[in-house]
């Protein structure tokens, strides 16, 4: 699991064809829940999973749509495809990225 600091999330998303990206903040009691889940995906998927806290990261939390949290926004080969709002189980979260994996 990656945590954006200083990096442009466009040079993290390409560096992997398929990336989960939760966009939250450190308040939000449901991203505090969604942490454990995200670590287990990201100990056995391929695809990269990376948060980005959107008070230290504003615009690019504006630029792809989350204006809530968390918000998970699913890119393949750079671009994104699919965006979620609000708690996920782990079950539907391992399903998105399948769906995009094969």
């Amino acid at each position: 699991m990656v945590s954006l600091g200083e990096d442009d999330i466009e040079a993290v998303v390409e560096d992997s064809r398929v990336t989960l990206v939760e966009f939250y903040t450190e308040w939000c009691g449901t991203c505090k829940r969604m942490e454990p889940v995200l670590e287990t995906i990201a100990v056995d998927t391929d695809a990269t999973i990376l948060t980005v806290d959107i008070e230290s990261n504003l615009e690019t939390a504006i630029e792809y749509g989350a204006q809530n949290t968390p918000t998970f926004v699913l890119f393949v080969d750079g671009q994104p495809v699919k965006q979620l709002r609000g708690g996920q189980t782990e079950q539907s979260l391992r399903e998105l990225i399948a769906r995009y994996s094969d």
